[in-house]
């Protein structure tokens, strides 16, 4: 009887757990989608070398009129000196210096018999005409200027001495120097639009910021830029510079997959105006999480590890774990062998599980956790059939609860390398610069490509791009 007992202590099964593993996909859903961010390009023009390039357009003889025989006074007007300008907000003062030279006749015939007296003076006289011209911008990109203007006389008005007569020459040159009021502002009109050729600027400035910039060879991690619209503030001058910013209105992201394909667009939108216009920036950081990596990080977790139940009564050991991609969730295999007793009874397992659970970025601890993890539909089946006290018991909460993927140390370094590059001023060209700073980064999404998992968070900071060699 004591030999009969020990046989039945001693008895036990053993069951193979062949749970079929989930075909591995990756849905690639929810894709990351970017949030528009505006790059602020500065936009400065020298008032002194706008002055320089009108002092070489407007030059010499602005007004002539040489005929004496309508009112006895010819005038030719030219610019005299240097015309100087200035600025404030957004108006630009001119002071044109002008020289007018006036001629004129005096005829007397004393008698009818007497010889006609017929005498032409000639005198020289300074003036200056001051204008502003208000100056903004189209939708087309173009400089739109409003100019007015008015002249001023020295201290006393011109005269012209013919014989015993003191002609006032005022009410003779006004009236043409009035006239020509008109043209004058519309020359410098003119002038100034051909001077601040901003569609050019903008249109090269379009193109260059879509050119992929390299941050990193090591982790070949590329910052793309794709542009949708162009904002403009309003012109306005200070130290000696008209100056505006471009807002042009884009996503960004930084990936570590290689250069990426993109297909430049070349057509500029119409120009908005914007006086609200803000620097603020977010951009798409990933951290790739390889599978294989993945799956070394849950081995460290949970390999070699006994769990138990229901007093000790039934316990589970996982001898190796593995990652991999299904759908938009991810799938635990568990390589385990495990025991229950039910009275005298032993019943052993041994084979792989599969769990399924949905992955999500814990903010707290900046790791990549998952939720809502249960059994795969086949490993259910399996072990109702051979192993029903492991469907019934915790064993899938506390591997739950274990599943850590750090990506603080991914997303550090993505942040320190992005910071890097715009504190080196990184240039995208020989033409274009960018600066900035990354003041804070926050959780967006994760999302399943069939290499890893991708955790995504936005990087907050502002970026500016300045043209310097155009």
């Amino acid at each position: 009887m004591v030999a009969a007992g020990l046989i039945l202590q001693g008895c036990s099964s053993t069951q193979k757990l062949s749970a079929t593993a989930p075909e591995a996909s990756a849905s690639g859903t929810p894709q990351y989608k970017p949030q528009l961010s505006s790059i602020s390009v500065p936009v400065s023009v020298s008032i002194a070398a706008m002055e320089d390039k009108l002092n070489q357009e407007l030059a010499g003889v602005l007004y002539k009129d040489d005929n004496l025989e309508d009112d006895n006074v010819a005038v030719t007007v030219a610019k005299k000196g240097r015309m100087t300008i200035r600025a404030e907000k957004d108006r630009i003062f001119f002071n044109i210096p002008l020289q007018i030279y006036a001629k004129g006749r005096w005829k007397w015939d004393p008698c009818k018999f007497c010889p006609a007296v017929d005498k032409t003076e000639d005198t020289r006289f300074d003036m200056v005409i001051k204008t502003e011209s208000k100056v903004g911008l189209t939708e087309d990109y173009r400089i739109s200027t409003v100019t007015s203007g008015d002249f001023e006389w020295g201290n006393t008005k011109p005269v012209l001495e013919l014989g015993p007569l003191k002609i006032g020459l005022a009410r003779f040159v006004e009236p043409a120097l009035r006239s020509q009021m008109t043209n004058l502002s519309k020359q410098l009109d003119k002038e100034l639009q051909n001077h601040l050729d901003m569609r050019k600027y903008v249109a090269e400035a379009w193109q260059m910021v879509q050119e992929p910039v390299k941050l990193d060879d090591a982790m070949n991690a590329w910052l793309t830029i794709v542009p949708k619209e162009v904002r403009v503030a309003p012109l306005q001058a200070k130290n000696g510079m008209l100056n505006t910013r471009l807002g042009i209105t884009s996503y960004i992201t930084v990936t570590t997959d290689g250069k990426p394909q993109t297909q430049f667009n070349k057509n500029l939108p119409k120009l908005i105006v914007d006086s609200r216009m803000s620097d603020d920036i977010q951009i798409g950081l990933t951290a790739n999480i390889p599978y294989a990596h993945a799956s070394r990080m849950l081995q460290e977790q949970v390999a070699k590890q006994t769990y138990t139940f229901e007093g000790g009564k039934s316990q589970i050991t996982v001898n190796d774990a593995a990652i991999t991609p299904s759908g938009d969730q991810l799938v635990l295999m568990l390589d385990v062998n495990g025991k229950t007793k039910a009275g005298l009874f032993t019943k052993k397992i041994v084979g792989k599980v599969y769990l399924r659970g949905t992955p999500y970025y814990d903010p707290q601890t900046a790791s990549i956790k998952v939720r809502d993890v249960d059994y795969d539909l086949d490993t259910k089946d399996k072990l109702l059939n051979t192993a029903s006290w492991l469907a019934k018991n915790k064993f899938k909460d506390m591997i739950q609860e274990q599943v850590n993927i750090p990506v603080q140390a991914q997303l550090n370094e993505a942040k320190k390398m992005l910071q890097t590059t715009l504190d080196k001023q990184g240039r995208i060209n020989e033409s274009v610069l960018l600066r900035g700073s990354i003041k804070e980064i926050s959780p967006d999404n994760i999302y399943l490509s069939p290499s890893g998992i991708k955790a995504v968070v936005n990087a907050k900071g502002n970026l500016t791009a300045t043209i310097d060699k155009l």
